[in-house]
């Protein structure tokens, strides 16, 4: 009885602290978010009730996925939550690594964003001389979310057979029409997510030089970049459990 409480307490203990620190990087990141911080107390005189339980239960989700973060961040440092935020404290630079990682998580529903945007904190903590590296990477992973996790699993593809009399087997990258194929339901937005994942440094079209044989015939040939593929091993390397 005694070790089952002694058990429980110290589990208390923990919770209360990933709590806590958890409560002050969500405040930190308020700072540059009015959205994070936002206080429901400020809204009653405008929003009624229904509105302002919206509200706290983004609130709420918010902070989950900035608690998800952060331990993912913990186990990929090796160290414990209280020590990667006294880590974190010292540090200007992993003080934006760790408002551009919250910030991310807090703003996605991906559950494998989360947990591989707290995986870049912690190796930034673990090694400070990758943190530049490691914000590059945060950076990708927030300019994706399901519909182009999608797109860039189409595009990690061997691509598909060229018409007969080609002199390659198969296209040097992805048309649209090819990947239409693969995601009908984009058709009207495929120019969005290939805009924003080009941005990111993502993706690029490889077929520029190329001469389109016919009218109709699209010349982009669209590829992963390096940065790409490593986006997407991040994502794939979280289970789906995690």
């Amino acid at each position: 009885m005694g070790h089952e409480a002694h058990e429980s307490k110290s589990g208390s203990a923990a919770e209360a602290g990933v709590k806590a620190a958890t409560g002050v990087i969500v405040a930190t990141v308020a700072m540059f978010n009015p959205v994070a911080g936002m206080a429901v107390g400020a809204l009653k005189e405008y929003a009624d009730a229904p509105v302002l339980g919206l509200i706290e239960r983004e609130r709420a989700r918010r902070e989950e996925r900035a608690a998800r973060a952060l331990q993912a961040g913990s186990e990929e440092s090796q160290q414990s939550l209280n020590r990667l935020v006294q880590t974190i404290e010292t540090s200007p630079d992993l003080l934006a690594l760790m408002s551009e990682t919250v910030q991310a998580a807090m703003e996605t529903p991906l559950a494998r964003k989360i947990v591989a945007l707290g995986r870049c904190l912690g190796r930034g903590v673990r090694d400070e001389a990758s943190v530049d590296v490691e914000r590059l990477r945060v950076r990708g992973l927030a300019g994706i979310e399901a519909p182009e996790v999608k797109l860039l699993e189409v595009l990690a593809k061997e691509t598909h057979p060229t018409p007969e009399g080609w002199h390659q087997e198969r296209f040097p990258g992805w048309r649209h029409p090819e990947i239409l194929t693969e995601l009908p339901g984009f058709a009207k937005v495929l120019d969005a997510s290939i805009a924003r994942l080009v941005a990111e440094g993502i993706i690029k079209d490889d077929g520029m030089v190329r001469v389109a044989i016919s009218d109709d015939d699209p010349t982009e040939m669209w590829i992963l970049t390096d940065f790409g593929r490593d986006c997407l091993s991040l994502l794939r390397a979280v289970s789906p459990g995690e």
